[in-house]
């Protein structure tokens, strides 16, 4: 049965499009559609409903060292108030799945993992319970809000009772607005500069979302649906499970894995540490941006020529709309351009000119390091040869 979130009929009488996705009934987009969406989050800001994620609270004075037995980063390096991106490996370094890890007091810990790999995740962490900690999942009684974008700050500071989070991505606090306890933490699957991410009771979140939808209509805060976020989160190189990740492929073939992986001869030992130690010295392939040069189109699956030879295949790619820069904010043209990030071979690296292959159409395109950089409140696309109409 599909499930849904407590602002389904919030979506549905907004325009919402909904979908089935990972087992839930959520909106891919508004009436003004997805590259409309993209844009107004990158100029002013994003509301997005997250619920459909899994949220697992970890408590109890053995809480730390058994995430330190299981998880690829390092909980020792939290402190309460702080976050981590880490994953959950297996003995052979390949990703059941990758999450974020909150410590929101002394051994209080939150663990959000993605939707479609909930009921998996949950078994494998509580069939490794150990003595001294308590997992409940409270994906269907704790809410989770994000807030993404340049007028985020602004937004939530006129509608939070308590001051925000210290600046600096993976600050946390706990807040109240308008009575409603919630948990925020800057933190967010947009590459945003300014992102927000809520966590409250299911049953206050309609009530939070009308206040956040309300008053950051003024400010250019649009409600964002599934598509654009996959937009998002692709045009900021970060991973998508089922895409950059997967069941049977190494993990630190993701470059950004390493972000949640530590592997300090102090960190000690957990699961898929010596895997991951062989990963770390040699991999055959590895997973890189990729931007087209020319109009056209790519999509996952596309083979990635080097000279006529094919050296892997893009795993997440589309074309995704960004604004012109005026000075030091986002002016008023836009322009699409395709990108995505494609499995190639390890000696393909910045800088390589490619070949991507579409529908029997090729397409010239390079490998980079990044399609964005942060330009102070904004992200800023970064342009290649001048940038495509």
């Amino acid at each position: 049965m599909t499930a849904k979130t407590p602002l389904h009929d919030w979506h549905a009488a907004h325009g919402g499009k909904l979908v089935d996705f990972a087992g839930w009934r959520l909106p891919v987009s508004y009436g003004d559609g997805v590259i409309a969406e993209h844009l107004a989050t990158r100029k002013h800001g994003g509301l997005f409903d997250i619920s459909h994620m899994g949220r697992f609270a970890v408590t109890g004075p053995q809480a730390q060292a058994w995430l330190a037995s299981l998880l690829t980063n390092d909980p020792a390096k939290l402190i309460p108030g702080k976050a981590q991106y880490t994953l959950i490996s297996n003995q052979w370094g390949q990703p059941l799945d990758d999450a974020y890890l909150y410590q929101q007091a002394p051994e209080r810990y939150l663990l959000v993992v993605n939707a479609a790999n909930r009921d998996q995740d949950r078994r494998w962490l509580q069939e490794r319970l150990g003595e001294g900690v308590e997992f409940v999942d409270h994906s269907l009684r704790l809410a989770m809000l994000a807030v993404q974008g340049p007028e985020s700050e602004t937004l939530l500071g006129e509608l939070l009772d308590e001051p925000l989070p210290p600046a600096g991505r993976n600050h946390g606090a706990f807040n109240r607005m308008g009575g409603v306890e919630m948990y925020v933490s800057r933190t967010g699957y947009t590459g945003e500069p300014l992102s927000f991410e809520l966590f409250l009771p299911w049953e206050a979140a309609g009530t939070v979302w009308e206040r956040l939808a309300t008053q950051g209509a003024p400010l250019g805060v649009v409600p964002v649906g599934l598509g654009a976020r996959d937009t998002l989160r692709l045009e900021a190189a970060l991973p998508l499970y089922g895409h950059e990740y997967g069941p049977d492929r190494p993990i630190l073939e993701m470059p950004t894995a390493r972000l949640g992986v530590d592997l300090k001869p102090g960190r000690g030992e957990f699961l898929g540490r010596a895997a991951l130690e062989t990963q770390a010295a040699s991999l055959s392939k590895r997973v890189r941006a990729v931007v087209a040069l020319s109009k056209g189109m790519m999509r996952e699956g596309s083979p990635v020529l080097v000279g006529g030879r094919e050296v892997g295949a893009m795993t997440s790619a589309t074309t995704v709309p960004a604004w012109r820069f005026a000075g030091e904010a986002p002016g008023d043209e836009s322009y699409v351009r395709p990108l995505g990030l494609a499995l190639l071979d390890s000696e393909v690296g910045e800088g390589q000119e490619v070949e991507i292959v579409y529908r029997k159409l090729t397409l010239p395109g390079r490998v980079v390091n990044a399609f964005t950089r942060p330009n102070g409140r904004y992200l800023e696309p970064i342009q290649f040869d001048g940038g495509i109409k």
